[in-house]
């Protein structure tokens, strides 16, 4: 069995809300909420939730790209929010992102040579012929030809782009790659081809993947374990197989019971979801689900559950499981 290459400890993150003439704060926006996972060597975490949840700052406060408010996450051991200016900036060649939209994410005023190639001379790797042919071999592993690199980004369609961005991605050659909902701005025949690049490239650099989305079918493709985000907690985690026949958490269940299913003849049961998701700002008290649960009861109400072991790997934030 691999070993865990990150450990994620009560991670948080919060946002100030400020008002008054002084500017005061006056709240906080609990966008990430003590959160604990780990994830192996060479395996892809899938990280879903509806829109809001707070997957996409997880992803980013575990490349330290925005401060935490507490918890610690160690990569190789190695605690990185504790980590020296300098260090950390070594790590960087380890830990990379993919963003959601790769049009806004590519600089315009930079040719797709000078985009991907950029952190080879910030990190001193290559420079001069050296990186132009790291460039070509990139850019060539991602599907897009060599000359492509001459281009800018608004000549290619939104597709290449974000080959361009996971090109960007993998050429300081990272152990591991927060793929932060690559796909959601995709057509659907492209998003098949991006998430089976992603796969062809993890298995040729032995990349370790956290997959945030939105997309569960995608998710389940992709993915070896699953973790379930709601209103910045983890509410569930496990092998995907596990999750998709038998998911505990309410939550999980109502996520996957809007999946489409391809056979007109079965009758699942499309569990509707009472309410609206409420504010990360002033969540509800004991479980954050529990005011649109209809199995919750008074001890939902009241006591916050504790994210615990089920079964064999199986982890469910729930009093009533």
């Amino acid at each position: 069995m691999s070993e865990e290459i990150m450990q994620l400890k009560n991670i948080k993150k919060y946002f100030p809300i400020r008002g008054g003439v002084f500017s005061r704060v006056v709240g906080h926006v609990k966008a990430v909420d003590d959160v604990s996972f780990g994830i192996k060597k060479g395996e892809t975490l899938g990280l879903v939730g509806e829109s809001g949840c707070g997957k996409s700052t997880l992803g980013r406060t575990i490349l330290s790209l925005v401060d935490p408010t507490g918890g610690e996450v160690r990569y190789k051991g190695k605690d990185i929010f504790k980590t020296e200016k300098h260090e950390l900036r070594r790590l960087r060649r380890e830990l990379q992102i993919i963003f959601q939209d790769p049009f806004s994410s590519l600089n315009p005023r930079l040719n797709v040579g000078e985009i991907v190639g950029e952190s080879l001379e910030i990190h001193g790797v290559a420079s001069g012929k050296e990186k132009q042919e790291r460039v070509e071999y990139i850019l060539e592993v991602c599907g897009l030809a060599p000359h492509h690199h001459r281009r800018y980004p608004h000549e290619f369609s939104g597709g290449q782009r974000q080959r361009v961005g996971i090109a960007r991605a993998l050429t300081l050659n990272p152990d591991f790659v927060v793929a932060d909902e690559p796909i959601s701005s995709l057509d659907v025949s492209i998003q098949a081809q991006i998430v089976n690049l992603m796969e062809e490239l993890q298995e040729k650099f032995d990349l370790t993947y956290l997959f945030i989305s939105h997309d569960l079918s995608m998710v389940r493709h992709i993915s070896d374990n699953v973790a379930v985000m709601y209103l910045g907690k983890v509410v569930e985690i496990c092998n995907k197989k596990e999750l998709y026949q038998n998911p505990l958490h309410p939550y999980t269940q109502a996520l996957l019971s809007a999946v489409p299913v391809m056979d007109p003849d079965s009758k699942s049961e499309r569990i509707i979801l009472k309410g609206d998701v409420p504010s990360p700002a002033n969540p509800p008290e004991g479980c954050n689900f529990s005011p649109r649960c209809r199995y919750a009861e008074d001890i939902c109400h009241r006591d916050e559950p504790e994210l615990r072991e089920i079964d064999q790997g199986h982890f469910v934030s729930c009093h009533l499981v």
